[in-house]
């Protein structure tokens, strides 16, 4: 591996691109101190990823952007590029050649590419960890780095031995093992608390969910014996309920006959009352009609009476106005007729004053060029005539000596155009090659691109398509689970609906024995054989209650029959509906009449139903005098319209009971034989449905396998043909790269040959240019000449002329000013008089405009008076004889309202008679109400218990006719009792304790695993303490023993030595320095010259190299403080160590140019600006070396 190449572009004084291609062996790079020479050591660390600005010789990382010079703008940006050869694997990458390039733009942004690729500084450090290559490493050594090595801290200065020994990686993994080891110990104490605080709970917690097991046992003993204490108390507040019911309708047929008289005296009370408010609404309106009438007569008397005072008052007024607007109009003619004339005259003494100012100035300006200032212009002008003279001779000589140098320029110029002319030609068969190679790159990029986009939409397709195929296999799944849980649902309830399972224990006896053939006539239960429609089940469950459970036969002795049947097995009780003896019930036509009017009616119960026509009168006799509403507020309304004579159900299941008790709320849990009825119809329908989804489902999954399997085979056909195409792409672009690295070559030494041409070019126009200027120059000083000859001869006449006029002038002037001075006085005068006169005019004027507007007021109310005295009048006249006939209509209507009034009083102690009967009737009715919502609610209460507490009807049939009901309340007395000895338990405990607990287990696992894996860990850091120690000490051996070889050799004799800090501790030590140049004691480096320091260094560096060789070695002017002879040794060691090593050294000496294998020359022609000049010394013969 070696460095092939650095590229530079707008990396300080590398303004424009520079290459640098680098050989194997030495390389030299040479110039003048401040041309640049130094900035290829920066670059190259700078791309290795510098990150120190002062490292650079900068105060910020946009200092190494070319900062511009005095013809070159800045540039935006900095780009360098390190090329290495990679064939020999030195680098964990596959490829024979890795690009490392780095970026930075002046608004901060900054890239790292690796092979073009944008990657990050870490990945740039991961490669060249531990290679011998990087910003830090000895690879790279200027002139301050070497006083840095020598005086540095022991400690700092093993950095150098630990890259040599390649145990930076180590060091690495060690600081991660570290990072993880302390992670892996902080998770460790987070559980090893947990563990703690769980242990001091799970104690208390096995207590508690005993203790809520047991709770649960004995809860379960007291709800059994609850739900028959329950049952037992529902059966003897029904019997009550029905007696009190008897006689409330009683009660309430007596009160409807009273209200039915009520209604019709509130009706003639009701109709007198409207006939007395529209008599009064009448009056009202007479009485406001009789107010208006006064105010208008009113009116007219006052408009009579104003009329004639102001008629007399603008008679007067309107006469005193005229005569002073005459007076002011005849003021106003004399004052404008003084002001024109004042005026007029104002104007002529201003022209004649500014005549007189203009000869003023003009005998001025005559005046101020006197004959002496002339004399002495004159003498100015024959001076610059001489000095113009000497000027034309010395520019006549400057023209002859350009012409001669012109000549020789252009000799120069032909001989740069011809060379020129040769390497264009190559340039141009370079290009063609490249526009080839290019075309073809194009080419296959092109094809590339089609193929990487229908390789990504072929993927994208397969993705698409399985992902498609895992939907369909999740919903194929989720039906398939969905369908063995309603399979399992199925079996369940018609498990249930074959042991009859949720009837009273009497009624399941019967079914039982019916399917047996025991007992014959038993149609079924009546939840059997009625069905509902899904909106009104729940009402009809309501409606219906224990009911549903009644047993229907076919004739009254097959019913006697079944209860002897169940009294000889003593099996329990159950209700019986014979078919011949049971007799529908109904709503009487009015009441359904009235219900059928409210828009919450529903239907009667029995309509809702639907059953066998043998069972009809069944279905009446249980729900006929039922009525279903859509809600309750809907069913209080109509049960108050029917006099609460009957029940009413809602649809969400809440009850208004006759005699307007409510029953209502939720039910937890329940579940009614009609409801499993219709659950088991409507999962037989369901799992029909979903069969057939399954089919097609699966029919559909088969079909997606087969098209996921056709697009994978497309897509790996397709990735196989883009990998060739991107071989064939790599091995073109190659070709193309050497293609352009040639034609860089070229265009190097074009641009060589253009700057020199340029030079000569310029050299030559700015000789020309000369030339041109001078010659203009000539000419513009021979017309300067001749204008100095004419303006002597002018000013000389001048001067001749002005002695005679000055006389004159002087005389002519003095008048003049006496003038002005008259003129000045009367235009004082006359512009104060046209003031005066100007502001008494305006005065005048303001005082006729407001005259004018008072007169036009007084002319225009005159006119505004609308009505005559006579129209007046005649109105007041009209107004007094309506008031008279609207008074006499006001008095009849007030004597018919009194007559109304006197009967309403009639009518209204009528009523008060008959509402006092009402009232007595709803007192009583109110008394049986309030006794029957006590039962009702007590009633209400014991259901409502028993449904919100177990989720059940009350089951009146179980009540046994030797039922204990003491000794069952005993036995829940003594159930409270165990329950309170329990004390307050937690139900939620038993699956607490069971999640601490799993939650325990767990922890415990994972507590092992993390004191498993801070062992592995320690081991790993112990393992890598032992290789540091052992590569750190076998280098630092090895390096020690050659630089005592070394150093002898470099010095001619003498001695050195390197010695660690602290032996014993191998991870940290330091290492000192020490040397012993021929002639002297051994001696710290601080005491030893600039030179012999500089080469115990650089025998320290060879040192290394030779123990473990380094791909290449960066050496920036180390020599400088050697003497020649030393410099002859340090360049026979680079000789020596470039078979395995390349050395790129920046250097001044000649000695060392002398043993490079290649030369590149950074100059600076330009100020600012660096450029490159390129020699190989094997190239060159050996005459010319010599």
């Amino acid at each position: 591996m070696f460095l092939k190449r650095l590229e530079i572009i707008g990396f300080k004084s590398f303004a424009e691109r520079v290459g640098i291609d680098f050989v194997p062996g030495v390389t030299a790079v040479v110039g003048p101190n401040g041309s640049g020479k130094s900035n290829v050591t920066d670059a190259i660390r700078w791309v290795l990823g510098e990150q120190s600005a002062k490292s650079l010789r900068g105060s910020k990382m946009e200092d190494v952007i070319f900062a511009g010079s005095d013809s070159r703008k800045p540039l935006n940006f900095a780009e360098v590029t390190l090329i290495l050869d990679n064939s020999k694997g030195l680098f964990p990458l596959d490829y024979s050649e890795i690009s490392v390039s780095r970026r930075v733009f002046r608004s901060g942004e900054s890239a790292y590419l690796l092979n073009g690729q944008q990657c990050r500084l870490k990945d740039i450090n991961d490669i060249f960890m531990d290679s011998g290559v990087g910003k830090e490493a000895f690879s790279i050594i200027s002139q301050g780095r070497v006083d840095e090595i020598l005086n540095s801290k022991p400690e700092d200065r093993r950095s150098i031995f630990d890259e040599a020994a390649g145990v930076l990686k180590y060091k690495t993994r060690k600081r991660k093992a570290e990072h993880k080891l302390f992670e892996t110990e902080d998770n460790l104490d987070r559980v090893l608390d947990i563990l703690k605080e769980l242990d001091t709970r799970i104690g208390p917690l096995q207590k508690n969910a005993e203790a809520a097991e047991k709770h649960l046992a004995l809860s379960e003993q007291m709800r059994v014996a609850d739900v028959q204490l329950l049952n037992f108390d529902a059966f003897q507040l029904k019997n009550e309920i029905i007696g009190k019911l008897a006689e409330l309708e009683k009660l309430q047929t007596q009160k409807d006959g009273l209200d039915n008289t009520v209604r019709k005296v509130e009706d003639e009370v009701g109709e007198t009352k409207r006939s007395l408010s529209e008599k009064d609404q009448l009056l009202d309106v007479l009485q406001k009609q009789l107010v208006d009438l006064s105010a208008a007569a009113e009116k007219w008397e006052g408009r009579r009476l104003l009329s004639l005072e102001q008629q007399r008052n603008a008679e007067q007024h309107l006469e005193r106005i005229t005569n002073e607007l005459s007076s002011a109009q005849a003021e106003n003619e004399e004052t404008v007729k003084k002001l024109e004339a004042t005026k007029e005259k104002l104007q002529k003494i201003l022209a004649e004053s500014q005549l007189t100012k203009k000869e003023m100035d003009e005998i001025s300006q005559v005046l101020k060029r006197s004959v002496s200032e002339t004399e002495k212009e004159i003498e100015e002008l024959k001076s610059s005539y001489i000095e113009r003279l000497n000027e034309e001779a010395t520019i006549r000589n400057d023209v002859k000596h350009i012409e001669e140098r012109l000549q020789g320029e252009k000799l120069s110029t032909d001989r740069i155009v011809q060379q020129t002319a040769l390497l264009q030609e190559r340039r141009r068969q370079l290009e063609e090659e490249r526009e080839v190679r290019h075309s073809k790159f194009h080419s296959l990029n092109e094809r590339i691109e089609t193929f990487a986009q229908r390789y990504k939409t072929a993927v994208e397709a397969l993705r698409s398509t399985e992902q498609d195929l895992t939907e369909q296999q999740q919903l194929m799944q989720t039906a398939l689970n969905k369908q063995h849980e309603m399979q399992g649902r199925l079996r369940a309830l018609r498990s249930l609906e074959s042991e009859f399972s949720g009837f009273y224990s009497g009624v399941k006896e019967i079914l039982v024995a019916r399917k047996a053939g025991k007992l014959s006539g038993i149609d079924g239960a009546v939840a059997e054989l009625v069905s509902v429609a899904p909106p009104y089940a729940k009402a009809i469950e309501i409606a219906l209650g224990g009911a549903m459970q009644h047993i229907i036969t076919e004739t009254e002795q097959d019913a006697r029959k079944a209860i002897a049947y169940l009294k000889s097995k003593n099996a329990g009780r159950a209700t019986f509906l014979p078919r011949d003896v049971m007799k529908p019930r109904t709503l009487p036509e009015a009441s359904l009449h009235i219900a059928k009017q409210h828009s919450e009616y529903i239907g009667t119960a029995d309509s809702l139903v639907s059953t066998a026509d043998a069972y009809r009168v069944i279905a009446a006799n249980l729900l006929g005098n039922t009525i279903v509403a859509k809600t309750l507020a809907g069913a209080s309304a109509i049960a108050k319209s029917i006099g609460y004579k009957y029940r009413i159900v809602s649809l969400d299941g809440d009850v208004v009971n006759a005699g307007g008790s409510l029953t209502g709320g939720g039910v937890k849990g329940q579940s009614s034989v009609f409801s499993r009825k219709a659950e088991l119809e409507s999962l037989q329908a369901h799992l029909q449905k979903m069969s057939k989804s399954i089919e097609i489902g699966t029919e559909k999954i088969s079909n997606t396998k087969m098209k996921v399997a056709q697009q994978m085979h497309d897509s790996d056909s397709l990735q196989k043909e883009l990998e060739s195409l991107q071989q064939e792409k790599m091995t073109v672009e190659n070709r193309l790269r050497e293609t352009m690295m040639e034609i860089r070559t070229v265009d190097s030494e074009i641009a060589t040959s253009e700057i020199g041409m340029k030079g000569a070019e310029t050299v030559g126009s700015e000789l020309s240019a000369k030339r041109q200027q001078f010659i203009q120059k000539h000419q513009m000083v021979k017309n300067e000449l001749e204008r100095l000859q004419t303006e002597i001869a002018q000013l000389e006449r001048l001067a001749s002329d002005r002695r005679s006029e000055e006389a004159s002038l002087l005389a002519r002037n003095s008048e003049l000013r006496e003038r002005a001075a008259v003129l000045r006085e009367q235009l004082t005068f006359h512009q104060t008089s046209v003031a005066d006169m100007e502001n008494n005019l305006a005065d005048i004027q303001r005082k006729i405009d407001r005259l004018t507007e008072e007169q036009q007021f007084l002319l225009g109310k005159g006119k505004g008076n609308d009505y005559t005295p006579e129209e007046i009048e005649s109105q007041i006249e009209e107004s007094a004889s309506a008031k008279k006939s609207l008074t006499s209509k006001v008095d009849e209507e007030r004597a018919i309202r009194a007559r109304l009034a006197e009967r309403l009083l009639e009518k209204e102690d009528s009523l008060k008679k008959l509402r006092a009967e009402s009232d007595r009737l709803i007192a009583m009715l109110n008394d049986l109400h309030v006794v029957l919502s006590r039962l009702e609610v007590k009633y209400e209460s014991v259901t409502s218990r028993l449904l919100d507490e177990y989720g059940l009807f009350p089951d009146m049939e179980s009540i046994r006719e030797n039922f204990d009901a003491e000794e069952i309340r005993l036995q829940v007395n003594r159930l409270k009792d165990e329950l309170e000895a329990l004390g307050a338990i937690n139900p939620s405990s038993i699956q607490e304790f069971k999640e601490v607990s799993e939650r325990h287990q767990f922890l415990t696992e994972q507590r092992s695993d993390l004191l498993e894996a801070k062992k592995t860990l320690t081991e790993a850091m112990s393992e890598m303490d032992r290789e540091m120690e052992s590569r750190f000490s076998t280098t630092f051996h090895a390096v020690k023993s050659r630089f005592h070889v070394v150093f002898k050799e470099m010095f001619g004799g003498g001695d050195a030595d390197l010695i660690l800090t602290e032996p014993e501790n191998l991870l940290e030590t330091g290492v000192e320095i020490v040397a012993r140049p021929p002639g002297k004691k051994l001696q710290s480096l601080s005491l030893l010259s600039g030179g012999e320091r500089a080469l115990t260094a650089i025998a320290l560096l060879f040192s290394i190299i030779e123990v473990r060789p380094v791909p290449f070695v960066i050496l920036d002017e180390v020599e400088a403080a050697l003497d020649e002879a030393n410099v002859i040794r340090y360049s026979k060691y680079l000789k020596k160590f470039s078979e395995n090593t390349q050395f790129i050294v920046i250097t001044h000496r000649k000695g060392t140019m002398e043993g490079a294998d290649v030369l590149y020359g950074i100059t600076m022609q330009e100020s600012g600006v660096s450029k490159l000049i390129s020699v190989k010394l094997s190239e060159v013969p050996v005459e010319a070396m010599s």
